[in-house]
């Protein structure tokens, strides 16, 4: 079975570089969703006015596409993990997205603690808000990906913090507490995401040949 991957997928071989790929999976993830959503006319919280609404969302669905042009996607990583199980070749390729997998599962872990079910949350607000920590505070390499530094973050999420105030100020305190929590929650992710290390197989072990 034919396993399709990005077409011109970056591969970061150091670790700390992997885990921005981890990242991008999940927000990749997160953004296709968003979309689907948005299409579906299931979208159920809107923030700002309806020109910030149209220059976040254009400024996301560029990002989206040089995602699907260079980051593997959940999908594909989870079919890769089942299909491994009855094909050696594909065993093969999983053992090399080994580390990738273990920091994406970890920030999966991290929001279903974070977001509790049932939960308003703004993905487009966590998705901007998880790359400017990680990328700008934490000033993380991000050669690799040159295109995450064409994003304006502090300007787009001003528009979120603007809006928050003006919805505190109607009594809305509910939205105005949501859009404040984002940024809780990705502050936990990436702290999370900065702690997690990846261990090599400890049992592997070097034959020496018997003289």
């Amino acid at each position: 079975m034919f396993l399709s991957t990005p077409p011109d997928r970056i591969k970061p071989k150091l670790l700390r570089d992997i885990k921005t790929e981890a990242l991008l999976v999940f927000i990749r993830t997160t953004l296709e969703q968003l979309f689907i959503d948005i299409e579906k006319g299931v979208v159920s919280m809107q923030v700002g006015s309806d020109e910030d609404q149209k220059i976040v969302f254009e400024t996301l669905s560029n990002l989206l596409q040089e995602l699907k042009r260079t980051v593997i996607s959940s999908h594909q990583l989870r079919t890769m993990v089942s299909l491994a199980q009855t094909n050696s070749a594909i065993m093969y390729l999983i053992k090399q997205e080994a580390p990738l997998l273990h920091y994406y599962d970890t920030i999966v872990k991290q929001i279903q603690i974070s977001l509790k079910q049932g939960e308003n949350w703004i993905p487009e607000q966590l998705s901007l808000a998880l790359l400017s920590e990680w990328i700008l505070e934490d000033n993380k390499s991000v050669e690799i990906f040159p295109y995450l530094l064409n994003i304006d973050y502090i300007q787009l999420l001003s528009k979120y913090d603007t809006a928050r105030l003006e919805v505190k100020q109607q009594g809305d305190t509910h939205k105005a507490n949501v859009i404040s929590n984002m940024y809780v929650i990705s502050s936990e992710i990436i702290d999370r995401l900065r702690k997690t290390s990846y261990k090599v197989n400890p049992t592997r072990k070097n034959l020496k040949k018997k003289r």
